[in-house]
């Protein structure tokens, strides 16, 4: 990706669109985009293999938006990332095309959005968060969470099933990418308190 986004940076500068001394900012930009946009691509993907592009697309909204804010397990580095994020994306796309429309998903939604409400924001080693950013993303995280809930609901009331379920399975990732973090912590503050 960074190879990409200087190939693209290089061009842009030969063509007088933007000044070298800016090249940094649009390299960052770049590969900020690209870093967007491949989960979008994955969806994608791995819903047009399963047969349905949408589907994958409902499933990674509400992961991606809920991941920025409420943070969770990230990978050393960007190769374990993509490998990981691929093989989630398609176990969840699997998942979502078993899973029944029912009051059990319904419950473990609700579970993961409480979940996510309790424990977020989680920091990444690669960037803490401070105590007033730690409380927009709170705030975020919860708006997000009823929002996303709420379209659930509109989506199972107006009988489109399939949608509630990609929803639903992408609150539940968000959630349980939060989970080793959470344990995490648990272990350690018991391990102190002893």
């Amino acid at each position: 990706m960074e190879k990409s986004a200087d190939l693209v940076v290089d061009w842009m500068i030969q063509c007088n669109v933007i000044d070298d001394e800016d090249r940094d900012l649009y390299r960052y930009a770049l590969h900020s985009f690209f870093l967007l946009l491949l989960p979008f691509i994955y969806a994608g993907g791995i819903g047009f293999c399963m047969g349905n592009v949408k589907q994958g697309i409902a499933l990674i909204l509400p992961f991606m938006v809920l991941r920025k804010f409420s943070g969770g397990y990230h990978t050393k580095n960007l190769r374990s990332c993509i490998l990981v994020s691929g093989f989630l994306l398609a176990l969840c796309a699997i998942v979502s095309m078993q899973v029944k429309c029912d009051w059990r998903l319904a419950i473990t939604t609700i579970i993961a959005s409480i979940s996510l409400i309790i424990f977020s924001p989680i920091d990444s080693e690669n960037r803490r968060l401070d105590t007033d950013e730690r409380k927009l993303y709170k705030k975020i995280t919860v708006l997000y969470v009823i929002f996303f809930g709420l379209l659930d609901i509109i989506l199972f009331l107006s009988g489109r099933y399939i949608y509630t379920i990609c929803f639903s399975i992408g609150i539940q990732l968000a959630a349980g990418l939060q989970t080793p973090c959470v344990i995490k912590s648990i272990y350690l503050l018991t391990k102190k308190s002893r």
